[in-house]
């Protein structure tokens, strides 16, 4: 039997709501490829599982299913679905965003089948909100809802030439959006150990290692804000902190040694963030001199850089 050349993954958890749109956004693509669709369910105590059945029974050829009765979050079940991924592509979404666009998936295949240079490509993402602000209570959710944006694009900068660098300062890719080609991630799998929150992130930054993304300055999914989503179940500090431990977790990997200044930069930024989030007495002495820290490490390695590439030219000019 011939291989996929596409493993495309939904995993959901309670998304009875949402998925049956996910599915039909991937089922109505215009391809010319053969794709497989890996429906892998965390334990929903809903309707998510019969629906995912329903599917099944009606595209038995292009639906494999992994339902289970207990919920271990999508890092887990993420390690899962890289080991049942046999497409020389691989595509993934929550069960709450979907894509609006008949032929993106062709389009992002076509270009990383003539750019091999390229481990992914992405696009931008449309944002609905479903949090009515003016009627929540919760700060929380009130502070971490992007009801103010409409695209992704407004809030993160994208280059068509995607790099290591604007990844690390966190440019945030829509999960939906990115295609990648399937390579050797099982020592990421086998060593992460970090929190849940921003794991596509992480994942991210270990995919670009192997080649820069291509951006396609076009919206072809959306993005669901709403109150359930898993970055709304968490205080913005603590995500940000994650954040700070991902960058930290990367610092040591041999790939990103010479991006040092570069994680030092955005760290400096995280805390920042902080600081200015929550302008109280406390933060500003838990997190200012973590800031300080990076802040200073980052000038003191440009400025190093910067005397080595004015020793280069002044050594040239006396030759």
């Amino acid at each position: 039997m011939q291989e996929p050349f596409i493993t495309i993954a939904i995993i959901s958890h309670n998304h009875e709501k949402y998925l049956e749109k996910t599915i039909n956004g991937v089922l109505s693509q215009n391809i010319i490829y053969k794709y497989e669709l890996l429906l892998f369910d965390d334990g929903s105590t809903d309707n998510t599982q019969n629906i995912i059945n329903d599917y099944f029974t009606k595209f038995p050829e292009k639906i494999k299913t992994f339902c289970f009765n207990e919920s271990k979050g999508p890092v887990f079940r993420a390690k899962q679905i890289y080991e049942n991924s046999k497409g020389k592509y691989v595509a993934w979404l929550d069960a709450d965003d979907y894509w609006t666009y008949h032929s993106k998936l062709q389009i992002q295949l076509d270009f990383l089948e003539n750019n091999p240079q390229y481990s992914g490509c992405f696009h931008d993402a449309f944002i609905r909100s479903e949090n009515n602000i003016h009627i929540i209570d919760n700060e929380q959710l009130k502070q971490q809802s992007l009801h103010k944006y409409r695209y992704y694009s407004q809030f993160n900068h994208y280059e068509e030439e995607f790099t290591p660098y604007l990844l690390i300062m966190r440019n945030i890719i829509p999960t939906a959006s990115l295609v990648f080609r399937n390579s050797d991630f099982n020592n990421f799998f086998k060593n992460y150990n970090l929190q849940i929150h921003s794991f596509s992130w992480a994942f991210q930054l270990k995919i670009i290692t192997n080649g820069n993304f291509k951006y396609f300055n076009r919206c072809w999914s959306v993005y669901l804000d709403h109150s359930e989503g898993l970055s709304k179940k968490i205080s913005s500090e603590k995500f940000t902190l994650n954040n700070v431990a991902i960058l930290q977790y990367f610092k040591k990997e041999k790939f990103y040694k010479k991006f040092k200044s570069t994680i030092h930069e955005s760290i400096a930024k995280e805390y920042e963030s902080i600081i200015r989030d929550k302008a109280t007495f406390r933060i500003i002495y838990k997190y200012m001199l973590s800031y300080l820290w990076h802040s200073f490490l980052l000038l003191l390695k440009n400025g190093l850089y910067y005397k080595k590439q004015y020793l280069k030219q002044l050594f040239i000019s006396k030759k």
